[in-house]
C-alpha cells in the first residue's frame, strides 16, 4: 500500500516547490467567482480497475486501462486572498468504464492576487464507476491536491492541477481503500473581485479631476500652497505618491518633497534628525509589503537628500501594513493606510 501511495502522490508533489513563486500585481480577486474547464488524464489503482476488469465492467472480461483522458469543471468563490471553497465533477473514459467523480473542496492560495499563485485543495469526492451494464461506487471518499494558476490577463489565468483521491469502496475483495489520481491543464476565469470603489461626483475644476492611487480612483487633494511646510515631531507627508507595486516617486510628489527639504534646512531645525517611515495597506502578503514600504521610505529619503538635506540626519524605515491608521477591511479604507511619515528623532 505505501509504495501505491507514493505512486498516487508523485505528481502531486511536483508543484509544491512553486509555493515560493508569488508575487503581488495590479489585479484584485478577492470575493470573485472562479470557473475552472481543464483536460487532462486519469489514473486509476490497480486493485480498482483488476475488480472491475474481473467484474464484467468491460466486454471481454479484460483489466481496464489505468491511464485515461478526463475533463474537470469546477466552480469556485475566493471569499479572502488565501481561501476559498469550490465545487465540480471530473470524468474519464477508458475500455468502456466511465468514471464520474463530483467533489468539493477547500481552496489555501499563496497569494490569489499574484501572477503565479500557487494553491493547495482538500475536500470530498464520491465517483460513481460504471460499464457492461454494472455499477459501484465507495461509501466514503476524500481529496487531496496541488496546482499553480499562472495569471494570463486580469480575469484569465492558466491552471495546472493535480488531485488524489482516497475512496472506500466495500465491493473490493481485499484492501478497501483505492487510491486514484487525476491531473488536468486548463483555464479558470475569474469575475470582478472587491466591492468597485463609490462613484465620484463629476469633476468641477481641474484640480478636481480624478486620479489613480494604486488600485483606488479618488479626488488628489488641492494643489499645497506656497508658504512653507511646519514641522512637528509626527508629520504625515499628504501628496507623496508612487506607482502601483513600485517605489518611484510620482512626479507631484516632488513639490511637495521640496518645500519638506526648504523647511528640514532651515536654521530652527539645523541639528536635527528624522526618520521617514514608510506605510502600507493590508493588500499583498505581509512579508511583501515590509520591502515595499522599506523601498518606498527610501525613496523618499533618497529624494530629500538629493535637494541638499544632510544625509546623516534622515533615516529611513519600513513599517508594511503592521501600523494602520485605518481598517484594512475595505478597498475604500485601504488606500488611506498608503502613506510615509516624517518623525522627529529624538536627541
Amino acid at each position: 500500500m505505501r509504495d501505491q501511495i507514493l505512486k498516487n502522490v508523485r505528481p502531486l508533489a511536483a508543484f509544491l516547490p512553486m509555493l515560493v513563486l508569488a508575487q503581488p500585481v495590479a489585479a484584485q480577486r478577492v470575493r470573485s467567482w472562479e470557473f475552472s474547464v481543464g483536460a487532462g488524464a486519469e489514473y486509476t489503482d490497480g486493485a480498482l480497475a483488476s475488480f472491475l476488469g474481473s467484474n464484467g465492467f468491460t466486454d471481454d472480461g479484460s483489466t481496464p486501462s489505468r491511464f485515461m483522458p478526463a475533463l474537470d469543471l469546477r466552480l469556485g468563490y475566493n471569499v479572502t486572498n488565501h481561501w476559498g471553497f469550490s465545487i465540480g465533477t471530473a470524468g474519464a473514459k477508458g475500455s468502456g468504464v466511465k468514471y464520474l467523480t463530483p467533489f468539493a473542496a477547500a481552496t489555501y492560495t499563496a497569494n490569489l492576487n499574484a501572477k503565479f499563485s500557487p494553491f493547495l485543495t482538500g475536500g470530498t469526492q464520491f465517483t460513481r464507476i460504471t460499464g457492461n451494464g454494472r455499477k459501484v461506487h465507495p461509501t466514503w471518499g476524500a481529496q487531496l491536491g496541488a496546482g499553480i494558476r499562472s495569471m494570463l490577463g486580469d480575469k484569465v489565468a492558466l491552471r495546472l492541477e493535480g488531485r488524489m483521491g482516497i475512496e472506500h469502496y466495500a465491493d473490493l475483495p481485499e484492501a478497501k481503500t483505492a487510491y486514484n489520481s487525476i491531473l488536468t491543464l486548463g483555464l479558470s476565469f475569474f469575475t470582478a473581485g472587491r466591492d468597485a470603489p463609490a462613484a465620484m461626483p463629476a469633476a468641477t475644476c481641474p484640480v478636481c479631476a480624478l486620479a489613480r492611487v494604486d488600485t483606488v480612483w479618488r479626488t488628489p487633494p488641492p494643489a499645497a500652497p506656497p508658504g512653507p511646510i511646519v514641522l512637528r515631531d509626527t508629520l504625515v507627508l499628504e501628496g507623496i505618491n508612487f506607482g502601483f507595486d513600485s517605489s518611484a516617486l510620482n512626479p507631484d510628489s516632488y513639490v511637495i518633497l521640496d518645500r519638506v527639504a526648504q523647511a528640514l534646512l532651515a536654521p530652527e531645525w539645523a541639528n536635527s534628525r528624522w526618520q521617514i517611515a514608510g506605510h502600507t495597506s493590508g493588500i499583498g502578503t505581509p512579508a511583501y509589503n515590509m520591502t515595499l514600504s522599506q523601498r518606498r521610505a527610501e525613496a523618499v529619503r533618497a529624494y530629500l537628500v538629493s535637494r541638499g538635506v544632510p544625509n546623516g540626519r534622515l533615516t529611513s524605515v519600513g513599517f508594511g501594513e503592521a501600523n494602520p491608521m485605518y481598517p484594512n477591511d475595505t478597498e475604500g479604507r485601504n488606500w488611506r493606510n498608503r502613506r510615509v511619515e516624517l518623525r522627529r528623532i529624538q536627541p
